[in-house]
């Protein structure tokens, strides 16, 4: 099952709502005169802060006086972003052409936007390990820029970002949408292919990086994805991976041998929150996977060692967690992390994601449509549910390249 659909020039969810509304022609009458029209450049410059991003544009897509394009500043990330970019049903802008164009408001992911288009620019919060938005010094011109927080605690401080910068707390849209995916539990895990009388244990891999390479995911003495597939029965468990945001340097990876073993692959593009909404289990090393694992209330088992010194806030243990060991079965840890596991214990974990919690898109498009000097829409925006994910597998008695 693919994550979106195009039909008709709009980009429309197999969940039934409309993703992106195709604008045939323009009325006065209904969104006022010619002169509100304007156009919004959406820059993702790194690949863990696109789905922030992306459902911030959502939010403009949906107004018929606005024109939304994106673009993907030149980096190291730049064939990462433009795959995530054209998986949205969207074609980017080369940023050269970005760069010259006459835009109303730029939404970024990075604040390193000083040679970028001269207009008002709106930074977002990320999902990675560092969240709080860091400016990137003076800009060239002197439009506008406003960095959005997901807490109060990520607020910089006023000498960082000096006079000229505000800075607003909008909350987490990761959080939000998974909050509004939870009702759906059911019909994602039946996208993964999930039977009534399987668990499925969602193990995170760190993301692939601007060299290609993708880090092991080590528990003891061999592969944690390896021992899942060894000691749990396959009649009784489904093992899925998935590359959490952010592009990470790695070694290693997922083997042809692991997908005939049973291993189920969520694709780097594909959209990772819908696997966490539908988990039983959700195993990974301290990062943005278990930590927005946390909100859906199923046992989140740590992998790997304690944090190294000097590690960023994300990697911090995770109260109330169970790590899991290399000298004993993998069963019978899961079994014990269930039963030991209360959602309470990492309440803490879940209140530091956001101090404003189902406010996402209300904050983000009030700060938008004052950038813009336009009145809001007479609606009131709510988050949605994610798509359904979609998994690379190889059956036993099928061949796979590598």
């Amino acid at each position: 099952m693919t994550t979106s659909e195009v039909e008709g020039g709009s980009l429309t969810g197999p969940m039934g709502f409309e993703w992106r509304r195709a604008l045939n022609r323009f009325d006065p009458g209904w969104w006022g005169g010619l002169g509100d029209r304007r156009t919004v450049l959406v820059a993702v410059g790194s690949p863990e802060m696109g789905q922030p991003v992306l459902d911030a544009a959502r939010l403009a897509d949906a107004d018929p006086r606005l024109r939304v394009l994106f673009t993907a500043p030149p980096g190291p990330s730049e064939a990462a972003i433009d795959a995530l970019l054209r998986g949205a049903g969207t074609v980017p802008l080369p940023w050269r052409e970005a760069q010259s164009g006459d835009f109303a408001l730029v939404v970024a992911a990075s604040p390193a936007l000083g040679h970028g288009p001269s207009a008002p620019t709106l930074v977002l919060p990320g999902t990675g390990a560092d969240r709080a938005p860091r400016p990137a010094g003076r800009r060239e011109h002197g439009a506008p820029m406003v960095l959005a927080c997901a807490h109060e605690m990520d607020r910089p401080k006023p000498a960082e970002v000096g006079v000229e910068t505000q800075v607003v707390v909008v909350g987490d849209s990761v959080h939000d949408r998974i909050v509004a995916s939870l009702p759906f539990r059911d019909f994602y895990r039946r996208a993964l292919g999930v039977g009534r009388h399987r668990k499925l244990v969602v193990v995170a891999l760190p993301a692939i990086g601007a060299s290609g390479r993708c880090r092991v995911v080590r528990c003891g003495s061999g592969t944690l994805v390896q021992r899942l597939l060894t000691e749990l029965p396959p009649e009784g468990f489904q093992v899925l991976g998935l590359y959490g945001p952010g592009p990470q340097p790695c070694t290693g990876g997922p083997s042809a041998t692991d997908l005939r073993n049973g291993l189920g692959l969520l694709p780097p593009d594909a959209d990772w929150r819908a696997a966490l909404v539908a988990a039983d289990w959700i195993i990974g090393a301290p990062g943005p996977v278990t930590r927005y694992g946390t909100i859906t209330g199923v046992p989140v088992v740590i992998s790997g060692g304690p944090p190294r010194a000097g590690a960023p806030p994300s990697a911090a243990p995770i109260p109330g967690g169970v790590r899991l060991v290399a000298h004993r079965p993998v069963l019978e840890q899961l079994t014990e992390a269930a039963a030991r596991w209360r959602p309470e214990r990492v309440r803490a974990v879940v209140r530091r994601i956001t101090s404003e919690p189902g406010r996402f898109d209300r904050a983000v498009r009030r700060t938008m449509y004052r950038l813009l000097r336009l009145p809001q829409p007479a609606t009131i925006p709510v988050a949605e549910p994610v798509s359904p994910p979609f998994r690379i597998e190889c059956p036993a008695d099928r061949p796979i390249d590598v």
